[in-house]
């Protein structure tokens, strides 16, 4: 499978934080990945040159991104892994090899988290695991850069509240200690539906909502709850973990 160095770093790098290894597959001119971690969980994909499908497994993600990193800017990335041998991570005369593994932490809970999208796909995103999502609104991913500022202006330790709002059409985020410095940032929402709800999430919120492909959103979540963002042009879940309404 054949990608060129940036598009490779800006894949790897999209799932998040906390994230030092992953199960990807490969098929269909496409490389794909999952994650379910306690903070988020996310699908996505980006096109690829794969002239073998199957699976990758990257047994230490940071040490990858590092040998990435280290190569020139217009490199041609080959990603390479016979079933139950090591990846061979070759560009040009250079090559990484990294040691498979049975045990990749971020996949660990992901059939469980892929079931229960399933069950929200057949009941139309109007459920959760038994818990109605009543609030509903679709937003321009451009519209959410602003947050990316976030932990330079607060600190990288702030929680974030975001708090959905029908009748001003647009959702909040607000970060901030009391006696300290806060930030709010108010994105707009087309289509919105529902009633007023709020949630709190950690500070690695910014982080993934950074990462959404451009395009749109469709944002399904309530009151104490977990946010699901769905790309409605790509193939990109994100859901985000409430702290409180577990």
């Amino acid at each position: 499978m054949n990608l060129g160095k940036a598009g490779l770093i800006s894949f790897l790098t999209g799932f998040g934080p906390g994230v030092g290894d992953l199960r990807l597959k490969a098929g269909q001119m496409s490389l794909s990945g999952t994650v379910a971690l306690p903070t988020h969980m996310l699908h996505t994909k980006i096109s690829a040159t794969v002239d073998d499908a199957g699976e990758i497994v990257i047994a230490d993600l940071p040490k990858l991104l590092t040998f990435l990193k280290t190569l020139p800017q217009d490199a041609l990335v080959t990603l390479w892994q016979p079933k139950n041998s090591a990846l061979r991570v070759i560009s040009g005369k250079t090559e990484l090899n990294l040691p498979t593994t049975d045990y990749v932490a971020s996949h660990k809970n992901v059939a469980k988290a892929m079931a229960m999208v399933s069950d929200a796909e057949n009941s139309h995103w109007k459920s959760w695991a038994g818990k109605a999502l009543n609030c509903y609104g679709k937003i321009k991913v451009a519209d959410l850069i602003q947050l990316k500022s976030v932990d330079k202006v607060v600190g990288k330790e702030t929680p974030v509240i975001m708090t959905f709002s029908p009748d001003n059409e647009h959702v909040e985020f607000s970060a901030g200690n009391r006696g300290g410095a806060k930030m709010t940032v108010c994105v707009d929402m087309e289509d919105c539906d529902g009633e007023k709800a709020q949630s709190h999430y950690g500070p690695w919120l910014p982080q993934v909502l950074h990462i959404i492909p451009s395009g749109t959103v469709e944002l399904y979540t309530a009151d104490d709850f977990i946010c699901i963002f769905r790309h409605t042009e790509k193939d990109h879940l994100l859901l985000v973990m409430d702290k409180r309404g577990e």
